[in-house]
């Protein structure tokens, strides 16, 4: 039982003391994935979807440029007029710094030669130097002038990659000439992001066509074989870890893929610290908590077993036998017709019995004293039993000053009376104290014919269980007092020697009674 309620009080003590840790160990572990949700993810979803959004309106808005000022351009029919005469001058510059305004987004307007009719610069780019060779740019817009057209263009290996937008211009059903605008790679790239990313815009064959942030994440203007192996999740390359995201679009004419990329092996590093201080505390207080568990678990339980010894103490005590009782009781009902006198010496003997047991000296008394009560029992039983009752006694002077508890002995004699009866129906009983070793031994022996083999070891088991579920009260109730005050290497053993009869001992500890000692009753 003892351990039961240790057992059940450990596991209850554990769920609520542990389930707190593992709460705070699941809600830190939450809080990380949720910093990394809307920090990383969300934030690498939301640079990616504005990237993309951007360069494609950029893309359709130059491209609406191209074909509108082309068709503008084509109504005049002498087409360098447009950079010789003031007036037409004038008003092809007011037309085009309208559409790029004050951002930095060059204008060329060539004439079919390639040459530089008027433009935002004096001179064009090495990508445009060979318009009027027919090949390029220039030949696929020969080939479709009635539509505008997009490409990346770079003026050297490795330099950046500059959109060009533009269209032939048309008159009379004749290319007169070209217009192109220009946005060089800086300007995409600060509108692609705000920074807190790396962007990429790859087109098919893995070239990066604009590049915003670490160019070491490039091979010669390709982005690294790490990034293009998945759409979304953690690239670890070298010592660093990044976190990529990327999705499709359509710019320029052709089929391209916008690249998110973050950094996040500070953010890792400080998950790292974050998730191990949780676990350090965890494997701290988990022993820690464990420890105090048990700890109050054996002290609740031994609180427990203390409550429940004197709760159980208090009932074995109160336990006076009712057999014996109602014997005595029907013996005074003939004596008082038979012998008055002695009807009235049991009266007083049962009287002065039942006085003592439920008197509120303390569960203990000096053994001089019980062994007043213990006269008066056996005395009650010699006038049940007459002559045929012979009880001897043998006391060690020493024993006396003793402490022992109250009415112990009347359950060994009660035993010897009941077992004892020779096969003439005679009782000699002999009842012996003696002091070994500063311990007390008493010997209740009998003369009788002993017990049945089976009874027998059937009140030998008793002894050793903790709970009684038979009508044997008596010897069974001395031992659960007997071991609950002074321990279980304390108590009753019962023989039947091969001479016959039966023999009842009982060891107890010589413990000395203080005169001055006040005991509480419970």
């Amino acid at each position: 039982m003892h351990r039961y309620f240790e057992s059940r009080f450990h596991r209850a003590l554990a769920w609520y003391a542990l389930v707190p840790v593992l709460v705070m160990t699941v809600l830190g572990s939450a809080l990380m994935l949720i910093s990394w949700q809307y920090s990383v993810v969300r934030v690498s979803d939301t640079s990616r979807e504005l990237a993309a959004a951007v360069l494609t309106d950029v893309s359709q808005e130059f491209l609406w440029y191209s074909a509108e000022e082309a068709e503008f351009f084509g109504q005049e029919k002498d087409f360098s007029s447009w950079g010789k005469v003031p007036a037409k001058r004038a008003e092809a510059y007011g037309q085009l710094y309208r559409d790029t305004g004050h951002r930095k987004i060059d204008f060329y307007l060539l004439d079919r030669q390639g040459q530089l009719v008027l433009g935002s610069r004096d001179y064009l780019p090495d990508y445009l130097l060979h318009v009027g060779q027919g090949w390029g740019i220039a030949s696929r817009l020969e080939k479709e002038p009635g539509l505008p057209r997009q490409e990346f263009l770079q003026e050297a290996e490795g330099s950046p990659c500059d959109l060009v937008c533009g269209q032939a211009v048309e008159h009379g059903g004749q290319v007169a000439g070209y217009l192109f605008y220009v946005l060089p790679e800086a300007y995409l790239s600060q509108l692609a992001g705000d920074g807190q990313a790396d962007i990429f815009l790859v087109d098919e064959l893995d070239n990066a066509r604009l590049l915003r942030g670490n160019e070491q994440l490039t091979d010669f203007r390709k982005l690294r074989g790490e990034f293009l192996d998945q759409e979304n999740g953690l690239v670890f390359l070298e010592k660093n870890i990044y976190y990529e995201t990327s999705k499709p679009v359509n710019f320029a004419g052709g089929r391209y893929r916008v690249y998110v990329i973050s950094n996040v092996s500070d953010l890792f590093v400080r998950y790292a610290i974050g998730a191990g201080a949780l676990l350090l505390a965890v494997l701290l207080m988990i022993p820690l908590l464990l420890r105090s568990i048990a700890r109050e678990s054996r002290l609740t339980a031994q609180a427990v077993d203390n409550l429940t010894a004197i709760a159980e103490l208090k009932e074995l005590e109160s336990q006076f036998n009712p057999h014996f009782l109602f014997n005595t009781l029907e013996n005074i009902k003939f004596m008082v017709r038979l012998d008055p006198a002695a009807a009235v010496e049991m009266i007083m003997a049962l009287s002065s019995l039942l006085r003592y047991s439920i008197g509120s000296g303390g569960r203990q008394a000096e053994f001089r004293e019980d062994l007043k009560y213990l006269e008066s029992y056996m005395k009650i039983q010699q006038y049940r039993f007459g002559s045929r009752l012979d009880f001897q006694r043998y006391i060690d002077p020493r024993a006396m000053d003793f402490a022992i508890p109250k009415l112990l002995f009347q359950p060994l004699l009660e035993n010897a009376i009941k077992y004892g009866e020779d096969e003439e129906g005679k009782l000699a009983i002999s009842f012996k104290v003696s002091v070994t070793d500063n311990q007390l031994m008493i010997l209740v022996k009998d003369k009788g014919r002993g017990m049945e083999a089976g009874k027998l070891q059937e009140l030998l088991e008793l002894l050793q269980s903790q709970s009684n579920e038979t009508d044997h009260r008596g010897l069974f109730n001395v031992q659960r007092r007997v071991q609950l005050l002074y321990g279980e290497e304390y108590g009753l053993q019962i023989a039947c020697p091969p001479e016959g009869g039966t023999e009842i001992s009982l060891r107890l500890p010589g413990v000395l009674k203080k005169k001055d000692e006040v005991e509480e009753d419970g």
